[in-house]
């Protein structure tokens, strides 16, 4: 142990004040905890290039995975040695042989290193890489005690250590303190602040009783030391301590002064550091400028994290000028060396900014590639793998091959990708054992994950895809806990959207804002077009989400959905056209499907140029595999062999990537085997709604399947809700389907929508009491239904109440007619001003006339109809112009009614028109 009397460390504490002379200290009052309260101020000093910059660790772990354990590398001593720290803070267990052959190839060239320096370099390597049986069998720390030279410092310290934790020797906790003691008095920083640390917490050993004050100051004066190429290592490592807090007391102000001062002296590290202390700007007022300097500094020094921060400010345009182009190089730069968070930013990037980097997708795959490869590679990233291989090879012919990038995704517990994989083992159909393990999965993300979306798949799975759909029990549980969730979108048409108030529809308005804040496009739009109706919304609001917004894909498709919905002049319409024109450029293939529907929706004159363009946008979807282009195509030319040629043209993109429109349009083209493959793929991937379960029973009403008819209505009857358009059409399909008891359940579906208010099941009701072979059959009630629209005054439905009269079998309207007089009838009906009741008067009289007068009578009533804005009326009346049907013939004035009658899209007119033009040709 040191006497207290020798004069030889007290030299040394002497020689160590010196070295720190120039820097400004303040010793404050001692705190209460047991920590030192110490100002230890950096010297004053100009930026200059003075330390070794550590590469990044990519660059060394290549250089040495390389290596063959032969002659060193030609790079100076200092820098092996510094390679080697960095190993073995890396993984010191993997890297044990290099670092073990690193030592004795350095020991060999370096005089200097040789000895006590190697020894020691070994014990610390052995320790960290947990090979303590091996340490103490080979007696390396005795010897490293009897070794000459050993009174170092640096040893002593090294050596205290060893004998207090009993690493390579019995534990000596005497010997130990003797050997700390040493150290502290030769001005060793880490014994010094270690006998500080203790000092402070009334723990010092016997022998130690160097004010704790002086202590530390004379640790901290001797890590900075000299100017020379390894200050940066213990500048910083005054910084950590500040920093910490274990020793002196924790001062975030000090330890970002240390780092930064370091920083200057060209540690790229320490520019990290204080690039941290300003993101967080904990202890101190933030200051960007110097968060930009030093971020700067680290990522042109290589350090990939700082090259990631910085590309994500030029990412967003956040302190600097937006520059993508830059953002994406610094990313590149991160990735180079195969580091995960930089191949990570540039799959991401290249993913969020797809549209400006369409020729770099390969890039994008690639940096996937390459963290898939790695032991912890996360879900998310087969999860996008799996999505590449669909869309490039088509959702068919990709399928094995996604699937099994999938189950790695589910496997590494990626939500997104769970519910890939069971929604694809779901839509495969194959047994019932695969659909049981696909429904536990999605149970379990909604239970252990949290997730939301599988609720949705869960409902439509035991609804519509399982082999014993519909299960309704479990339908209804899954569909009630997506609908506790709030998660279901919200269809509201946009008329009545656009009328909500916070007054009374508060929780319909938080929902779609909710729901587009998470990004969904049809909420977004919904919002967007509230906003612009809202009376609390301001310019600065609608600005906001309208900003927000553009970061989100098929947005503006929706919106020009809602905006053709309000269109009500040509203007409004070309304004929406815009949009989808837009979305077009941006996403391609759908948002070409639905500017080209548009289009035909509009397209009412059959415009050849216009028809042209429509094909040339259909094309890109079809060639995609989406069948509603497909179909689209085929509906521009209804010859049965045109729908052959098309399905001849785009039978192998179908068999490939056909979505479930593709599979309807191309059943009844295929056979055998073929068929029953596309009917299950259809089944598998449709959406469970009304719709689609409607187009099954459609389907395969054509292919002549009664049973499958027959099913798909049942479930088609369970997703009606309360949709009395559901309704009616369920009906018509009924009865287009037959059997015994279609009439029957028509009318039962029938009588729901007309208690919902639906005028048009009245309509339908009504057709069927006149059905004189169907069990519905009821005259008596339908004279009751004609007399209630009479006696409430609602002459439109009287008026199509007498229409469908008209259509009966004579005995049918016999028996109406044996029960009211129906002269007195239409003629009340027209009297009172409705339109639709003139028309039909005019058409009962026209039928039933027997002299001219009332053929005359007939023709003015189908005038006043026609002059009330009726098309069928203005076609009829065009008819009786035309061949003088109780009136003067007037074929010019008929042409002008005609032509009237056929742009509201009455096809009569459009014939009539033709036969008076080519008789005046002949």
């Amino acid at each position: 142990m040191t006497s207290r009397t020798d004069l030889r460390p007290v030299r040394r504490i002497a020689r160590t004040l010196v070295l720190a002379a120039a820097l400004p200290i303040v010793a404050a009052p001692r705190a209460p905890a047991d920590t030192i309260d110490l100002v230890f101020r950096p010297p004053e000093m100009a930026p200059q290039e003075v330390c070794i910059a550590r590469p990044p660790d990519e660059e060394t772990v290549a250089l040495w995975s390389d290596w063959d354990g032969g002659a060193l590398p030609d790079m100076e001593s200092d820098f092996v040695r510094r390679d080697l720290k960095r190993l073995q803070q890396i993984d010191a267990r993997r890297w044990f042989g290099t670092i073990d052959a690193m030592i004795d190839r350095l020991a060999e060239r370096d005089p200097k290193f040789a000895g006590r320096n190697a020894l020691l370099t070994r014990i610390q390597a052995m320790e960290d890489a947990g090979r303590y049986e091996e340490l103490r069998a080979r007696r390396l720390v005795p010897d490293l005690a009897r070794m000459e030279g050993s009174d170092s410092p640096r040893i002593q310290n090294a050596l205290s250590r060893f004998y207090r934790d009993g690493i390579g020797v019995e534990r000596d906790n005497a010997r130990a303190d003797e050997l700390l003691i040493a150290a502290g008095y030769g001005g060793n920083a880490d014994a010094l602040l270690t006998l500080s640390q203790l000092a402070a917490e009334g723990r010092a050993p016997e022998g130690w009783d160097v004010p704790v004050d002086l202590a530390v100051t004379m640790a901290f004066g001797s890590l900075v030391g000299e100017l020379n190429p390894t200050i940066c290592d213990r500048t910083s490592r005054i910084a950590r301590e500040y920093h910490n807090g274990e020793v002196v007391t924790h001062d975030a102000r000090l330890a970002h002064d240390w780092y930064r001062f370091t920083a200057d002296l060209g540690d790229d590290y320490a520019a990290w550091k204080v690039v941290e202390y300003h993101m967080q700007a904990e202890g101190f007022e933030k200051d960007n400028d110097v968060l930009l300097k030093y971020l700067t500094q680290a990522s042109d020094g290589g350090l990939s994290y700082a090259q990631i921060e910085l590309g994500r400010l030029y990412e967003a345009g956040s302190l600097v000028e937006h520059d993508l182009d830059r953002a994406l190089s610094l990313y590149k730069a991160a990735a180079a060396g195969g580091g995960r968070p930089g191949l990570t930013r540039v799959a991401l990037f290249l993913e969020e900014h797809k549209a400006e980097y369409a020729g770099q997708q390969d890039d994008r795959i690639a940096a996937l590639t390459a963290i898939s490869e790695m032991n912890d590679a996360p879900g998310w990233v087969f999860t996008r793998l799996a999505q590449n291989v669909l869309e490039t090879k088509g959702r068919w012919a990709g399928e094995a091959q996604a699937m099994a990038l999938l189950e790695e995704a589910s496997a590494r517990g990626d939500l997104d990708g769970i519910t890939r994989l069971a929604t694809m083992l779901i839509a495969r159909r194959q047994s019932p054992e695969e659909f049981e393990r696909a429904i536990g999965m999605l149970s379990r993300s909604v239970s252990v994950y949290g997730g939301v979306t599988p609720s949705k798949r869960l409902a439509a799975a035991f609804m519509c895809q399982a082999a014993d759909s519909p299960r309704l029990e479990e339908a209804a549980y899954w569909s009630a806990t997506e609908e506790a969730t709030a998660s279901a979108n919200i269809e509201i048409p946009v008329a009545q959207l656009i009328a909500l108030t916070p007054e009374q529809n508060p929780r319909e308005i938080a929902i779609i804002q909710s729901q587009a804040l998470y990004g969904r496009p049809s909420s977004l739009a919904s919002w967007l077009k509230y906003l612009d109706y809202a009376a609390f919304a301001d310019d600065e609001m609608r600005e906001f989400w309208q900003e927000y917004s553009e970061q989100y894909n098929d947005v503006l498709n929706a919106l020009a959905k809602l905006e053709l919905q309000l269109a009500s002049n040509p203007e409004q319409r070309l304004a929406a056209f815009d949009m989808l024109r837009r979305e077009y450029q941006q996403s391609g293939a759908p948002a070409a499907l639905e500017l080209a529907q548009a289009l035909l929706d509009y397209d009412a004159a059959g415009d050849a140029t216009t028809r042209e363009d429509i094909l040339a946008l259909l094309r890109e979807p079809a060639e995609a595999g989406i069948g509603a282009a497909i179909q689209l195509i085929a509906s521009l030319d209804a010859d049965a062999a045109h729908r052959q040629t098309i399905y001849d043209q785009y039978a192998g993109v179908i068999a490939d990537n056909g979505d479930f429109d593709a599979l309807v349009f191309a059943a009844p083209f295929v056979q055998g085997e073929t068929r029953d493959l596309y009917l299950s793929r259809a089944a598998g991937v449709m959406r469970c709604d009304y719709k689609h379960a409607m187009a099954m029973a459609q389907l395969s009403n054509t292919l002549g399947d009664e049973t499958e008819v027959s099913h798909w209505l049942d479930i088609a009857e369970h997703l009606t809700g309360q949709n009395a358009w559901a309704m009616r059409g369920l009906a018509e399909m009924k009865m287009d389907a037959g059997g015994p008891d279609a009439a029957t359940e028509a009318q039962t579906l029938l009588e729901q929508a007309v208690a919902l208010g639906d005028d048009s099941a009245s309509r339908d009701l009504f057709e069927l009491a006149l059905l004189a072979d169907q069990p519905t059959y009821d005259p008596e009630g339908a004279v009751a239904m004609i007399d209630a629209a009479r006696e409430g005054d609602q002459w439109e439905m009287l008026a199509s109440y007498l229409s469908r009269y008209r259509g009966a079998d004579d005995a049918v309207k016999a028996e109406i007619e044996a029960r009211l007089d129906m002269p007195v009838l239409y003629r009340t009906a027209a009297a009172n001003g409705d339109i639709y009741s003139m028309r039909a008067y005019g058409q009962y009289l026209q039928e039933t006339a027997e002299d001219a007068d009332t053929l005359a009578e007939s023709t003015d009533w189908l005038r006043k109809a026609a002059e009330g804005g009726d098309t069928t009326a203005m076609a009829e009346y065009g008819e009786a112009l035309a061949f003088g049907i109780g009136t003067q013939a007037n074929p010019a004035e008929a042409v002008t009614w005609l032509e009237k009658a056929a742009a509201g899209g009455s096809r009569k007119a459009t014939e009539i028109t033709a036969l008076i033009r080519l008789s005046e040709e002949s």
